[in-house]
C-alpha cells in the first residue's frame, strides 16, 4: 500500500515538468531558452572565436576577399574559356548546359575499338583511294554534248599498227630456174633502196624470158596466162651466149639485168594487135631523179648520181624523153614493147642497174632485191619470200646444142 502511494505522488509531480517541454514550430508565442546553469553537462565552449556565418566581410580596412570566391575569367585573354570545337555548348540555351546533378559517364573506351588506332577500322581511309585524287567519272550517257564544260577528258590512245598486207610473192634471190644458170652470190644487199619501181602502175612479174612460155628454150606463146602469175623469179646471172660478166656472178657469159613481164595476158594480146609505133599501154618511169645519159637503138640510160639505170625494149618511136633531159623520180620515160633492133623478143622490160665502185668502176649489180623493195613501196604491202622448192615451175629443158641466147 505504501508502494502504490509513492508511485501516485511521483506521477503528480511530473505533469508540470512535461508542460514545459518545447520544440520548434509548436506555435507558442513565448520563447523558451533557459540558461544552462553552471556545471550542467553540455559541449565545452570553443577555445577560439568562431566565424560569424552572417558576417558581411566588412572590416575597418575594407571588404575581405574570399579565397573560394574567384572572379570570372576574361574570355578574350584566358584560352581556357574557349569552347571545345568538338563539343560546342550554347550557354544561353539551358537545354545544352550540362546538369551538375547528373552523374558523369566515366566509362573508359576500349582501346581495341578506337578507329584512329585501328588502320583497318570501318572508318579507315585508304590513301590510294581518295576521292580528290580519283574522282568518279560521269556516265557518258548523262553528258550533254552541246555543253563544252559537260564532257569527260579523252585520253588519246595510239592505234595499233595494222598488220602488213601480202601483195605478191617471190622466190628468194639468186635462185634461178633449174638449168638456166647459176644465181648471184650476193642475195641480201639492196643496192638502190630509194628507187622507184620502173613500171608506173601495171602489175609486174619478174621472170626469165627465155625459159618461160614464149621463150626460145621453153617454146609456146608469150601471152600464156601462166606467164602472169606469182611468184617472181630472179634471172640475174642467167646463162647467155655472149661474153658478158659481173663480179656478182660466179660464172661468165651471163644475163646482166632482170626481165620484167608487165600487165596481163589480155594486155599482151592487145599489144600484139597494136601497130608497133603506137604501143603505149604500160608506162615506164624514172627510178630516180637524174639525167638521160644516152639513147641507143633499144636502150635508154638514166644517170642518177652513183648509179646508172638501163631500160631496154621500150617502144623507141614513142619515147617521152630525149638525151640530156633532166627527169624526176616517177616521170614517164616511155612504154613497154619488144624493140630489139630487128631481133625478135617478147613484150617485157629489161632492167639493169650499174653502180660505180671503188674496186672495179662501173659494174652490173643484182637489181632483184631493189625491185622487190620498190614494188612493196608502190603496192603499200609486202612480198612473201618463199624457198626455191615451193610453188615454182618444173625443171626447164636444157639448152639445145648450138642455140644462141642473145636477149
Amino acid at each position: 500500500m505504501t508502494l502504490l502511494r509513492g508511485l501516485l505522488i511521483a506521477a503528480i509531480l511530473m505533469v508540470p515538468a512535461c508542460d514545459n517541454i518545447r520544440y520548434p514550430g509548436d506555435g507558442r508565442d513565448d520563447e523558451y531558452n533557459p540558461e544552462i546553469p553552471p556545471g550542467a553537462p553540455g559541449p565545452a565552449p570553443p577555445a577560439e572565436p568562431v566565424d560569424d556565418p552572417y558576417d558581411t566581410g566588412e572590416t575597418d580596412e575594407g571588404p575581405v576577399s574570399d579565397p573560394l570566391d574567384t572572379p570570372d575569367p576574361d574570355p578574350e585573354t584566358d584560352p581556357s574559356t574557349d569552347p571545345d570545337p568538338l563539343d560546342p555548348v550554347d550557354t544561353d540555351d539551358p537545354d545544352t548546359v550540362p546538369d551538375p546533378t547528373e552523374p558523369v559517364d566515366t566509362e573508359t573506351p576500349d582501346p581495341t575499338e578506337t578507329d584512329a588506332a585501328d588502320p583497318e577500322g570501318p572508318d579507315a581511309v585508304d590513301p590510294t583511294e581518295t576521292d580528290a585524287a580519283d574522282p568518279e567519272e560521269p556516265d557518258p550517257a548523262d553528258l550533254d554534248p552541246a555543253d563544252p564544260s559537260d564532257s569527260t577528258p579523252v585520253t588519246d590512245t595510239p592505234d595499233p599498227e595494222p598488220e602488213p598486207v601480202v601483195v605478191f610473192s617471190y622466190v628468194e634471190p639468186g635462185q634461178l630456174l633449174q638449168g638456166s644458170g647459176t644465181g648471184t652470190i650476193e642475195t641480201e644487199a639492196v643496192f638502190a633502196p630509194d628507187m622507184r619501181f620502173p613500171i608506173k602502175s601495171a602489175p609486174a612479174y619478174l621472170q626469165s624470158q627465155v625459159w618461160m612460155f614464149g621463150g626460145g628454150i621453153k617454146g609456146g606463146d608469150q601471152c600464156d596466162p601462166r606467164n602472169y602469175q606469182y611468184p617472181w623469179r630472179d634471172n640475174f646471172c642467167e646463162t647467155r651466149s655472149s661474153n658478158r660478166n659481173s663480179p656478182y656472178c660466179p660464172v661468165s657469159r651471163i644475163h646482166q639485168g632482170q626481165d620484167i613481164r608487165v600487165g596481163t595476158a589480155e594486155g599482151c594480146n592487145q599489144l600484139r594487135r597494136t601497130n608497133a609505133a603506137e604501143r603505149a599501154l604500160y608506162e615506164v618511169v624514172a627510178a630516180e631523179d637524174g639525167i638521160i645519159q644516152s639513147i641507143g637503138t633499144y636502150t635508154v640510160s638514166l644517170r642518177a648520181g652513183p648509179r646508172v639505170y638501163k631500160y631496154m625494149h621500150m617502144n623507141m618511136r614513142a619515147l617521152q624523153v630525149s638525151s640530156g633531159d633532166t627527169v624526176t623520180k616517177g616521170q614517164t620515160l616511155g612504154y613497154v614493147s619488144n624493140d630489139f633492133g630487128g631481133t625478135p623478143t617478147t613484150f617485157h622490160l629489161h632492167f639493169e642497174l650499174l653502180q660505180n665502185t671503188a674496186e672495179g668502176g662501173w659494174v652490173h649489180v643484182p637489181p632483184y632485191t631493189s625491185l622487190v623493195s620498190s614494188y612493196e613501196d608502190r603496192e603499200s604491202g609486202i612480198g612473201e619470200k618463199i624457198e626455191a622448192t615451193i610453188g615454182v615451175a618444173s625443171t626447164p629443158p636444157p639448152i639445145p646444142e648450138g642455140f644462141v641466147i642473145i636477149e
